[in-house]
């Protein structure tokens, strides 16, 4: 899934699409041509909705609650957050009586892409967005909760959140991605 044009970077999701482009087989970011890595991070996730209205938001990337397998890249041109598929948290919320053959599904398709070596990544490029509200929390956890407007005009509400312990370098390098 992707959401604004192709002219214009602003967020952008996916899988599959992203191997080779995004990430690499091993998992490690493929870096655009000028760009260089500031800062990498283990153990963070993320939650990207639009518009960020309270009430049904869009969600655009979940986050997950606890621990997980991921690594946050704070580049010069973007921040990419490259996760592990991990099909029991993407089913679970599935299994009910009339939602198992769907489930089914989602599993046998979600273990195929982990074999072919995809992750779950979401991209996001700063410099197209314009940061209307900021709120940051370092204890008991590191945690940013950004409110954009893309250069597109649609709104994004952006979470990133370290999910085991504080890491307040790459949350302070994060907040100066999304400050200018």
């Amino acid at each position: 899934m992707e959401l604004g044009s192709n002219a214009v970077h602003i967020v952008q999701v996916g899988d599959l699409d992203g191997l080779g482009r995004v990430y690499s087989q091993s998992g490690g970011l493929v870096t655009v041509s000028g760009e260089e890595v500031i800062k990498t991070a283990e153990g963070w996730d993320a939650n990207v909705s639009s518009p960020w209205r309270r009430v049904l938001p869009n969600v655009v990337f979940t986050g997950f609650a606890g621990r997980t397998k991921s690594k946050l890249y704070i580049t010069t041109e973007r921040v990419v957050l490259i996760r592990e598929i991990e099909v029991w948290r993407e089913v679970k919320e599935e299994l009910t009586p009339l939602g198992v053959p769907a489930a089914a599904a989602k599993e046998m398709h979600l273990k195929n892409l982990k074999s072919v070596g995809a992750r779950q990544f979401c991209e996001i490029w700063p410099r197209n967005l314009r940061m209307i509200k900021i709120r940051r929390i370092d204890q008991p956890r590191s945690w940013l909760e950004l409110r954009l407007v893309g250069s597109d005009g649609r709104r994004y509400a952006i979470s990133f959140w370290k999910t085991d312990g504080i890491d307040g370098e790459t949350l302070r390098a994060l907040q100066s991605r999304f400050s200018t």
